[in-house]
C-alpha cells in the first residue's frame, strides 16, 4: 500500500515460531522484541519511488499464538525509533441517556394531529423529563507496545497524559480526526525496553443524517448534539418542538495532535 499524499508505506513480513518449552509470562513481548531487533537490523529503510523512508512503527498480528505471526512496518519520511504494537478492539455497547425522540405515531381520540416527525420529550412529568437508558455502540482499542529503551521516560509519560479525555486532530490508528478519546493506561517508567497499554474510545463522525425533520450536515465524533426548542400551539395545547440544532463542544475540550505527541499510530 502506497500513500503519494503522506508520503508513506506499510510492508508486511510473516514470522514462524515455536513457544519454548521454558517460557512463561506475556508472550507478545517476546515476540515484539524479536520483530523490533529485526526490522532494526534488516528492514530500517525503504526505497520508495519519493527516497529513503523509515521504519516508524511495527504492528504483530497474531495468527496462531507463539506460532504464526503477520508482522506489518510502517515506513514514513521522518525518522522515528521505531516501535511495535499490537491492538485489542473491544465492540461491547454501552448506554447513554435519552431525553428526547422522533414521534412515529400518535393514538387516541385526543391525540394531536400533525406530530408525527416532530421531536418530543421522554417521560415528561410536567416540568420534569425522565429519559431512558438505551444501548448504544461504544468501541474502545486497547494497544499494547513494546517501546525502544529510554523512551518511557518522565517527559513522554507525561506529555501523553496530557492528552487524556481531548479528541485526536488528526488521523490517528486509521480513525479520522475527532473520532478516538485517549482514556490513559498504566506504565512503568524505564530506560529500558518495555511494554506500556494505552486504551482509548471511539466516537465515530456522523454526516447528513436526519433526527426529527432536521438534517444535521456534520458531527464529530465527541461533539454534542444539543435540540433548541420554540413555543408552539397545536389543536389549541402548548406544545415545544424542536426548533434547531446547535453541534456543541464541551468547554476545555478542544483537539489535540496525538501522532506527535506518541510517536506512533499515524
Amino acid at each position: 500500500m502506497f500513500d503519494r499524499h503522506t508520503s508513506r508505506i506499510v510492508r508486511q513480513y510473516r514470522s514462524i515460531d515455536t513457544l519454548p518449552a521454558t517460557f512463561s509470562g506475556d508472550y507478545f513481548d517476546n515476540m515484539a522484541a524479536y520483530a523490533l531487533s529485526w526490522v532494526s537490523q534488516y528492514a530500517r529503510t525503504y526505497a520508495s519511488p519519493v527516497g529513503t523512508l523509515f521504519a516508524n512503527a511495527v504492528q504483530v498480528h497474531e495468527n496462531h499464538y507463539a506460532l504464526n505471526y503477520n508482522i506489518s512496518v510502517e515506513y514514513g519520511p521522518v525518522d522515528r525509533q521505531a516501535g511495535a504494537y499490537q491492538i485489542q478492539v473491544d465492540t461491547s455497547g454501552g448506554t447513554v441517556h435519552v431525553t428526547h425522540g422522533e414521534v412515529i405515531g400518535a393514538h387516541g381520540a385526543n391525540a394531536p394531529q400533525g406530530i408525527v416527525g416532530e421531536t418530543e420529550p421522554i417521560g415528561k412529568d410536567g416540568d420534569q423529563i425522565a429519559g431512558i437508558d438505551i444501548p448504544v455502540s461504544q468501541p474502545k482499542i486497547n494497544v499494547s507496545f513494546r517501546h525502544p529503551e529510554g523512551i518511557l521516560n518522565r517527559d513522554y509519560i507525561k506529555a501523553i497524559g496530557e492528552l487524556v479525555g481531548f479528541p485526536n486532530s488528526d488521523t490517528f490508528l486509521g480513525y479520522a480526526k475527532g473520532e478516538v478519546m485517549y482514556l490513559g493506561g498504566p506504565f512503568t517508567e524505564t530506560d529500558a525496553e518495555a511494554s506500556a497499554s494505552y486504551s482509548f474510545a471511539i466516537s465515530y463522525n456522523r454526516t447528513n443524517f436526519d433526527v426529527g425533520k432536521i438534517t444535521i450536515s456534520k458531527k464529530y465524533g465527541w461533539d454534542i448534539l444539543e435540540p433548541r426548542f420554540k413555543d408552539h400551539i397545536l389543536d389549541d395545547k402548548p406544545v415545544k418542538p424542536v426548533d434547531y440544532f446547535l453541534t456543541i463542544r464541551p468547554a476545555a475540550r478542544q483537539w489535540k495532535a496525538y501522532v506527535s505527541a506518541f510517536g506512533w499510530g499515524g
